[in-house]
């Protein structure tokens, strides 16, 4: 990427200094180690959310691939349970801790690179401070967080080329970039949004276009479909239904849902946080009005804008139940870059106004660290709450507590687990009873949409064995019609109460089914059940 592409200027306008910027990078590194410590002790307090409950238990079983997802996250959290012995909350997340650091140094990198040092440190303080990009994508173990780190080593390597000089050093940038973007979809094949835009930069300029025509630039989709080859491998073997999955989610049936993408839009607006969605926007309308001529900009918004409106696209047609806020997040990442470069415009020409500007988007991410944190251990919405917001359960900590007092509770019932084993209804009820349960018992999940879990126990193994039956809200005439002809008998048993740090969350509602008979469907590709 040539350096006069680097100039704060070519975005926001002329500086009052005459002198460049200082450099950051101490400022930077500070402020990494800072949220990564503060992050472990805020995520010591919290359990597993229902996706990283699944993740975690079906990393138990290795595997090539899985039904829902590509392979490498829940690879990594399979590597660290074996690596500490161990499923806790704090163990299955740390890799993914770690992963965010790298990420905010890779943004400051890539900003460094396009605009300055000082434009690097606001983008970094805008991911780590982004409910969506750092608190959720940066901490939680889902497939973000690998992904981010792809994209972002991926991204930073494709800025080292010359397309202009034509030389073979750059084609071993170029094939290394194709693997770190081959990584990239081996977490989230959503990254695949990304390759449009990225190739209308690269062929809007001349010497693209040249590069474009290359034999050897082929050779780089080969090195791409190497990480993916567990996930190809796995999929031929099993008729492809990972990608039948995913592709039915996007269908429609001709409706259009527009209060749905106008949720879904304000939703954006408030996890990737108001004073960094805004400014991205902007930028990114400047990105695009500006056109190749700013080389930097351009590219970072040919990389966003085929994302953001393929998903707000989806929420618009797809006839599926889907909510999928943190779909876009690989969108907003090209833009951090653009937001760090205005912060640093507006603090050459405002300091006191970029000061505003970071102190109340650390504060009020700050504000809601606080307040999520003192409600679980004090409860305090819950008084101040009208009253049917909490009648059945905490609404606000529905996903981030583990439901320990189950296996205590069917021990104490005398259940034996020679004869029978543990199952649910919904994939997320499975997720959060066979982590709990560990090895103690048996586990069938028989959900309509079942995900992975159709994979990790064969149905007719646990032919004639009875059941315990757990479900959130289901009572038993609703289980029985689920499961009806799947066993002879249901009764339904005193509910188990579900506490986290001191504070009953729920009452778990018990069925017992007798003598199984062994068989339970495939999960359905176009399943409206998982969103």
């Amino acid at each position: 990427m040539p350096r006069s592409d680097r100039s704060r200027e070519a975005l926001a306008g002329p500086s009052r200094e005459e002198a460049g910027p200082a450099d950051y990078t101490r400022r930077v590194v500070a402020v990494l180690i800072a949220s990564f410590l503060a992050r472990l002790v805020v995520v010591r307090f919290l359990d597993l959310t229902f996706m990283e409950t699944y993740g975690a238990v079906v990393a138990r079983q290795p595997s090539l691939s899985f039904f829902d997802q590509p392979p490498l996250t829940w690879w990594t959290i399979a590597g660290a349970m074996r690596l500490f012995g161990s499923d806790d909350a704090l163990i299955v997340r740390l890799p993914f801790l770690v992963m965010s650091v790298i990420s905010g140094w890779l943004i400051y990198r890539i900003t460094t690179r396009l605009f300055d040092s000082r434009a690097g440190f606001y983008a970094v303080c805008a991911y780590l401070l982004s409910p969506l990009l750092g608190l959720s994508d940066g901490s939680l173990a889902q497939t973000n967080g690998p992904m981010t780190v792809f994209i972002l080593a991926a991204l930073l390597t494709f800025l080292h080329i010359d397309f202009a000089a034509s030389r073979i050093r750059d084609n071993g940038i170029w094939y290394t970039c194709a693997f770190l973007f081959g990584c990239a979809l081996a977490s989230k094949y959503l990254a695949i949004l990304l390759v449009p835009g990225l190739l209308v930069a690269v062929a809007s300029r001349a010497e693209g276009r040249r590069w474009l025509l290359r034999p050897a630039t082929y050779l780089g989709l080969v090195v791409l479909l190497a990480p993916l080859l567990p996930v190809i491998v796995w999929n031929a073997e099993l008729g492809w239904v990972s990608f039948l999955y995913q592709g039915a989610r996007a269908g429609g049936d001709g409706s259009i849902n527009l209060t749905r993408a106008f949720r879904w839009t304000l939703t954006q607006v408030l996890i990737v946080h108001p004073l960094v969605f805004g400014p991205a926007l902007y930028m990114l309308y400047r990105g695009l009005r500006n056109g190749p001529r700013q080389e930097g900009p351009w590219l970072l918004a040919c990389m966003s804008a085929p994302v953001l409106l393929f998903i707000f696209g989806v929420m618009v047609w797809s006839s599926h139940p889907l909510r999928g806020y943190h779909w876009a997040s690989m969108g907003y990442l090209p833009l951090l870059p653009l937001v760090g470069a205005w912060a640093g415009g507006l603090a050459a020409d405002r300091p006191d106004a970029a000061r505003r500007w970071l102190a109340t988007l650390a504060a009020t991410t700050i504000l809601v660290i606080g307040l999520l944190m003192t409600h679980v251990f004090t409860g305090w919405a819950e008084r101040v709450a009208p009253a049917k917001a909490f009648r059945s359960q905490d609404p606000i900590l529905l996903e981030l507590y583990d439901w320990d007092d189950l296996p205590v509770a069917l021990t104490a019932r005398g259940f034996d687990p020679s004869r029978t084993f543990i199952a649910a209804t919904r994939w997320e009820d499975c997720a959060k009873a066979f982590y709990a349960v560990g090895d103690r018992f048996r586990s069938l999940c028989l959900a309509g949409d079942n995900i992975h879990f159709t994979y990790l126990a064969d149905a007719e193994k646990f032919r004639g064995m009875d059941a315990v039956i757990v479900d959130r809200y289901a009572n038993l005439d609703a289980v029985r019609y689920n499961l009806e002809g799947h066993f002879e008998t249901f009764s339904e048993d005193v509910p188990i109460r579900l506490n986290f740090h001191g504070r009953k969350m729920h009452d778990l509602r018990i069925v017992r089914a007798t003598h199984f008979d062994g068989t339970w469907p495939k999960p359905r590709i176009g399943a409206k059940g998982r969103q």
